[in-house]
């Protein structure tokens, strides 16, 4: 079975239009530090075998992109999964 890559980056109507098998949002509401809110999302996509998105602010456009973004992130992240793609979190 050959194994299939997340796409490097999402628009928002790309990433709502996608049937993830499982996906769970954080950051949202959430007042905590950058630091502990990226550190459960790692934990979280390492025990699920998830695949992490931040929301990203483009100079164009807010976007989804692929694996755990500091810079320009908007502090939402989501981690997805579907059956038969590979995970990359770097």
């Amino acid at each position: 079975m050959t194994q299939k890559e997340y796409p490097e980056e999402l628009t928002f109507d790309e990433f709502d239009s996608i049937k993830w098998d499982s996906a769970k949002q954080f950051g949202y509401d959430d007042d905590r530090p950058i630091g502990q809110i990226a550190k459960e999302v790692k934990e979280y996509a390492e025990k699920t075998g998830g695949q992490i998105y931040s929301q990203v602010d483009t100079d164009e456009k807010v976007v989804y992109s692929r694996g755990l973004r500091f810079v320009n992130r908007t502090g939402r992240y989501e981690v997805v999964k579907l059956e038969g793609y590979t995970v990359d979190n770097s």
